[in-house]
């Protein structure tokens, strides 16, 4: 089993900022539908802000940061990793998935806000 120790994430928020920078150029330059363009776009954007976040907390310990980042990766994968799909693919019942990934994030940024007060 993988371990979720400082070097997975750190690997895995250099992994997502990199996807999220090529899944912009491919965004910008390789859909031709300017409505799904924007969608992998918007996806991109927030896979990047996630993925800085991912890199802040890699190092951080505590229980509640630990539950914020598996959050956010479950998040990345099922709100962008959706639209991603949705916009290379055109098959429009992938983004039913999506809410479920927003909700992640925002699960991330409340144990987030947990994890300010008191870490045990």
């Amino acid at each position: 089993m993988l371990a979720f120790n400082k070097k997975f994430w750190l690997f895995t928020a250099a992994l997502n900022g990199l996807l999220a920078v090529i899944m912009g150029a491919v965004a910008a330059h390789a859909v031709a539908d300017s409505q799904l363009a924007m969608m992998a776009e918007k996806a991109s954007l927030y896979q990047l802000i996630h993925a800085v976040v991912l890199l802040s907390l890699s190092n951080r310990p505590g229980k509640f940061t630990k539950w914020a980042r598996r959050m956010f990766l479950i998040g990345i994968i099922l709100f962008s990793g959706t639209l991603y799909i949705r916009a290379l693919t055109e098959w429009a019942p992938i983004t039913k998935l999506a809410p479920t990934g927003g909700l992640s994030l925002m699960a991330g940024w409340l144990l987030l806000m947990r994890a300010s007060f008191k870490e045990e």
